[in-house]
C-alpha cells in the first residue's frame, strides 16, 4: 500500500472531555491510499457516520471536545488544524456525500444557486457554464433547464446526482459517501454506483464508503473495514474478505445477505442487538452475541494479521472459507 491520504490512528469519540463519558468511536484505526475506495461497513449505530463527520470535524460541540487521537490528511494532523485552515480543506481537499438529498439541500434556493455557490468556493470563472458542465458529468439532462428548477421538483436519484455535483465541485482528492444509496431503489443504485465509478476513475479521487450493504461493497470499493460497536474489528481487501471473512461479526453479516440461488425458509439473523454507546461490554464488544466466545474474549483481543492485508481483531478467528 502507498502512502496514505488519509490515516486515522487511536480516533475515539466520547460523549464529553471525561476519561469516563461513553464513546461513540473507541480507538479506531484506519488508511485510505490515493486513488482506492475503502468500505466502511457494520450495522446501524455502529459509529460509521461519526467516523466520517469527524474526519471533516463537523461534530457537534460536545463530541468535538470527547475527540482524541490522530486524523492525519496528507501529512497534516486535522485535529490540530485551526478552523480557518480547516474550512480549506472542507468541500475542498475532502467533501462528503450525505445519505439524504433532502436535508443536504436547501428546499427554497434553487439547484443553480447551490451548485454556483459550491463552485464560486473553488474560484470558477463562468459559474454558470461550470455548473451546467458540472450537471451534465452527473448525467443530468436538460442541466439548464435543472439549474432553474427546486430540489422538490426532482426525482432521489436525480437528487443524489446534484449532491454528487456538489460534492466534486472543488476536485476533491477524498470524497466520503455516507449512505449514499439508502434512498434509491435497486435500478437507480446500480447506476449511482456506476457513476460513481467513473467520477473516481475521471477525477482520480479516494472515496470512503460508508455502507451497510454487502452487495454495494462487492460494486464499489477495493477494501473493507468491518465497524461494530465503535471499533474496527476486520480490515481487508474485498475479495479476501468475501471469501474468507476471519471475524464471527463479518461472517454473520455476509451470512445474513438473502442468496439468489434458493430461498431459505427463514432468513439468517444475528441474534440479540447492538450495545447501546453506554451500555457496551468490556473485551470484544460481540461477545454477547457470538456463539464461539470463552471466557478470553471479555478481554481485548490484539489486532492480529491474517494475510496480506488482512487484519482482524478476535481471539478465535475463523480459518475455513464461508
Amino acid at each position: 500500500m502507498t502512502e496514505p491520504l488519509l490515516s486515522i490512528r487511536d480516533l475515539t469519540v466520547r460523549v464529553g472531555r471525561a476519561d469516563t463519558a461513553p464513546a461513540i468511536l473507541d480507538g479506531v484505526s484506519l488508511d485510505v491510499a490515493p486513488g482506492e475506495t475503502l468500505g466502511l461497513v457494520g450495522e446501524s449505530g455502529s459509529g460509521k457516520s461519526t467516523l466520517g463527520t469527524a474526519v471533516l470535524r463537523l461534530l457537534p460541540p460536545l463530541l468535538d471536545a470527547g475527540t482524541t487521537g490522530r486524523i492525519v490528511w496528507r501529512g497534516r494532523d486535522l485535529l490540530g488544524l485551526p478552523r480557518r485552515a480547516m474550512r480549506r480543506i472542507r468541500g475542498g481537499e475532502v467533501s462528503m456525500i450525505l445519505q439524504d438529498p433532502m436535508s443536504s439541500l436547501n428546499p427554497v434556493q434553487t439547484i443553480g444557486a447551490q451548485l454556483r455557490e459550491a463552485l464560486r468556493r473553488g474560484g470558477r470563472g463562468d459559474l454558470h457554464a461550470a455548473a451546467v458542465a458540472a450537471l451534465v458529468e452527473v448525467n443530468i439532462p436538460s442541466p439548464a433547464e435543472r439549474l432553474r428548477g427546486y430540489p422538490h421538483q426532482m426525482s432521489g436519484g436525480m437528487r443524489q446526482r446534484v449532491v454528487s455535483a456538489i460534492g466534486l465541485a472543488q476536485d476533491p482528492h477524498l470524497l466520503i459517501c455516507d449512505e449514499p444509496t439508502t434512498a434509491l431503489d435497486a435500478t437507480i443504485q446500480y447506476q449511482f454506483l456506476e457513476l460513481l465509478k467513473t467520477l473516481r476513475a475521471s477525477h482520480g479521487m479516494a472515496m470512503l464508503f460508508i455502507t451497510h450493504d454487502f452487495g454495494v461493497v462487492s460494486r464499489i470499493c477495493d477494501r473493507v473495514a468491518v465497524m461494530y460497536a465503535g471499533r474496527i474489528v476486520e480490515t481487508g481487501p474485498v475479495r479476501e474478505i468475501f471469501a474468507r471473512p476471519r471475524h464471527p461479526y463479518t461472517r454473520a453479516l455476509l451470512a445474513s445477505v438473502p442468496s439468489t440461488d434458493h430461498a431459505p425458509d427463514r432468513l439468517p439473523v444475528i441474534e440479540g442487538q447492538p450495545p447501546t454507546v453506554g451500555n457496551r461490554p468490556a473485551g470484544c464488544p460481540f461477545h454477547p452475541r457470538c456463539a464461539h466466545a470463552t471466557d478470553r474474549c471479555r478481554t481485548v483481543p490484539p489486532e492480529t494479521v491474517v494475510g496480506p492485508s488482512h487484519l482482524v481483531r478476535c481471539w478465535h478467528p475463523q480459518e475455513t472459507p464461508l
